[in-house]
């Protein structure tokens, strides 16, 4: 942690006892809280469900060091943490990726969460505002979602420069055929991609230009909020694009930007699926962390209708690590809802484990089924006969889909 974040949480100490030596001793201890509350708010949010450590065979075991293990999401940079030790809390650092064997993790990057619009319009609906003040975040993330954008920007910059070559950022086809080239050739290497989750923070000199140049190659149109360009399953409205979200979408796809529906409202799919209809935009849509309605029907989840209409696009579907995207937090859900919607593809006369991904939602305040370290156990889930997926399948869903598909759709 830096000095400066040491500096202040002493200082936040020392004013919380003076409160206290004032007469003012609840408030006192609140105000010292403030040193620690960022740890509490992470180990208290970002948990694993209880799971029973049965040892792997050695069938498992091989058969998962041999894949390429690909996470279409997580909210690793959101927290301050050092992610180049083991930690207790949270789901995601530097051992836990190597002791799961990860090769690919998408770190995606949120800046606002609206609590309810019942509120006064003041900074306090806003929960990232909190989150930024109780962690003793610099001022300007308290209410600047540019400015929380860039700080999360700079804790990923710093974690790739401190793993001395281990992390490397993902920007390129040819990035991308590197580390899979460098992971042939059991070489430490970690790939990092950026997405962005909600795009609401494009105004000033943050805009799409900019997020290509910062190396983003995934947008989510909302986030839990709706903004000025659609609206969010998790809305009031629950509408679609605005004229203002029409044009972002044809920017990002020709800027190769891939769109991201997740947290979208089906008026807002509904409208980017036509304008890929109609030729607007070429690239194949993605959701990179959801659950499906047919196995539990949550406004979290996208329709079934939803879910082959984007594959149909020849994108990918991420099945999400938690509840609600699960009907429970247990590997044996995610099997189901895994092998369901790969059925639910074959039907509609897609190959469904073509289609179907991961995306963990790692560190989204969250309880997950697993942590990082943790990837072995959803491989032998899959591998499961219950499932029907044969071991190529398999393969395909923990993350060749993903490195395929960004292959095929990233920049030179």
């Amino acid at each position: 942690m830096s000095k400066c974040f040491r500096v202040a949480q002493l200082v936040v100490v020392v004013v919380g006892g003076c409160l206290v030596i004032k007469g003012f001793p609840i408030l006192g201890i609140c105000v010292s809280m403030m040193a620690c509350w960022h740890r509490i708010f992470d180990v208290l949010l970002n948990r694993c469900a209880v799971v029973e450590k049965k040892s792997l065979s050695d069938e498992v075991s091989g058969f998962h060091k041999d894949c390429f293990i690909a996470d279409l999401h997580a909210d690793v940079c959101l927290w301050r943490r050092d992610l180049m030790r083991k930690n207790r809390r949270g789901h995601v650092d530097l051992p836990r990726l190597m002791e799961g064997n990860v090769a690919l993790q998408f770190i995606t990057i949120p800046t606002k969460l609206v609590i309810s619009r019942r509120f006064p319009r003041a900074f306090f609906r806003d929960l990232f505002f909190w989150g930024a003040f109780m962690s003793l975040q610099h001022p300007s993330t308290w209410f600047s979602t540019s400015a929380r954008v860039r700080l999360q920007l700079q804790r990923l910059k710093s974690w790739v420069a401190r793993s001395e070559g281990v992390l490397r950022l993902v920007c390129s086809r040819s990035q991308l055929d590197e580390l899979k080239d460098s992971r042939a050739c059991n070489e430490e290497s970690i790939g990092l991609m950026l997405g962005l989750e909600g795009a609401h923070v494009l105004r000033g000199s943050l805009d799409v230009p900019w997020l290509f140049e910062q190396g983003f190659r995934v947008v989510g149109i909302t986030h839990f909020n709706d903004n000025q360009f659609g609206y969010s399953a998790h809305g009031s409205r629950r509408g679609g694009l605005t004229p203002a979200g029409r044009e972002l979408v044809r920017e990002l796809d020709s800027h190769s930007i891939t769109i991201d529906l997740a947290h979208a409202s089906a008026s807002l799919i509904d409208d980017v699926l036509e304008m890929h209809g109609k030729g607007e935009i070429r690239r194949p849509l993605i959701v990179s962390h959801t659950g499906i309605r047919g196995v539990h029907d949550h406004r979290r989840n996208i329709s079934d209708d939803h879910a082959v209409a984007i594959a149909a696009t020849g994108g990918l579907i991420g099945i999400s690590l938690f509840a609600p995207a699960l009907p429970s937090a247990d590997l044996v859900a995610l099997g189901k809802s895994v092998s369901y919607t790969v059925k639910l593809l074959n039907q509609a006369g897609i190959d469904g484990a073509r289609h179907v991904a991961i995306g963990s939602d790692f560190d989204g305040a969250v309880r997950t089924v697993i942590d990082a370290s943790g990837w072995a156990r959803i491989t032998a889930e899959l591998m499961h006969h219950a499932h029907g997926l044969s071991p190529e399948q398999v393969e395909w869903i923990v993350g060749a889909n993903t490195r395929r598909f960004f292959s095929d759709n990233l920049p030179c």
